[in-house]
Formats: C-alpha cells, structure tokens, sequence
C-alpha cells in the first residue's frame, strides 16, 4: 500500500482522499505541526499543493523526508519556498503539473466537465514501465469540488500505480 504525504489545505486533502476512497492508498498530511512526528516515516510520495512555513531545524527534517521518497509530485504554479532552502541530494523522479509550459503535465484547456491535459515528458512508474508523452481528458466529478489541482493529482497518483482504468 503506497504511503503518500500530502502537504495542502486541509479540504483539498480531504477531497483527494475522498477521490481516493476505494483504492489501496494511505494519505497523510504534513504540516508545520507534524513535520516533527513525520520525520522517520518513508514515504511513497510527496505532493506539493502549497508552500509549507518551517522554522530552521524543520527544514531539516523535510529534506530527510523529501530525500526518501520515490516521487516528489508538485504544483508548478505554486512557489514552493522549501525548496530555495534545502538541496536535494538523492536523484527523486519530479514530477510538475499546473499551467506553467514547462510542467510535467501541462493543462491545455478547461470544460465544464473535464480538463484535457498534456504529459510532456515520459514519466518512470516504480515498476519501471512508462507512461508516454500523450493528451488526456480528464472527467471532472459534478458532485466533487471541481478543483483541478485535486483532480491532476488524483490523477497522477492513479496512473503511477496503474489504477487509471479502474471505475
């Protein structure tokens, strides 16, 4: 079961989690309050939705979480401060999404009911099959938030452990 640290508002998280419900997944949220309790959890992933405000000694911490982890999922349109203040040593598959050209996934456009996106690059899964450069569409829950960074990485999540097909 993959360990995914999410760092985001609170009600992003919870609809990321409730997108996720019936799937094998376990989704913690890292902010300034647990980053000390985190510190020797390895996790799968990490998202970035937001920036996260550390004092000194917790930006130590963050880069030993952030230095074990498979995957390091981000929000290119966000200005992550954390990563201006640490240096990132092990070679992490990064992958970026949102409106910025130069993401990993790029959205192209925007309907009331579905995102249709671009994967510019060839992301590595950790089984070490590819998931190839390509346009998607995505399906925008109705009932949901309709947040499209919820979605995007909802999406990745699921195509990193192949449950993109899945009802």
């Amino acid at each position: 079961m993959p360990l995914i640290g999410i760092i985001a508002k609170k009600k992003d998280i919870q609809a990321i989690k409730n997108k996720l419900l019936f799937e094998n997944y376990e989704i913690i949220e890292i902010n300034e309050q647990s980053i000390r309790n985190l510190k020797n959890i390895q996790f799968d992933e990490i998202v970035f939705l937001k920036d996260i405000n550390l004092q000194e000694e917790e930006y130590i911490f963050m880069k030993n979480i952030i230095s074990k982890v498979q995957y390091l999922i981000m929000n290119a349109d966000v200005d992550i401060e954390i990563f201006h203040k640490i240096e990132i040593v092990k070679p992490i598959k990064l992958i970026t999404f949102g409106f910025n050209s130069k993401a990993t996934i790029t959205i192209s456009s925007i309907k009331e009911e579905k995102i249709m996106i671009c994967l510019q690059r060839n992301i590595e899964k950790s089984n070490y099959e590819i998931i190839e450069t390509q346009e998607k569409e995505i399906e925008i829950d109705k009932k949901g938030d309709k947040k499209i960074y919820n979605e995007l990485t909802v999406f990745i999540i699921k195509e990193l452990h192949n449950l993109q097909n899945k009802p």
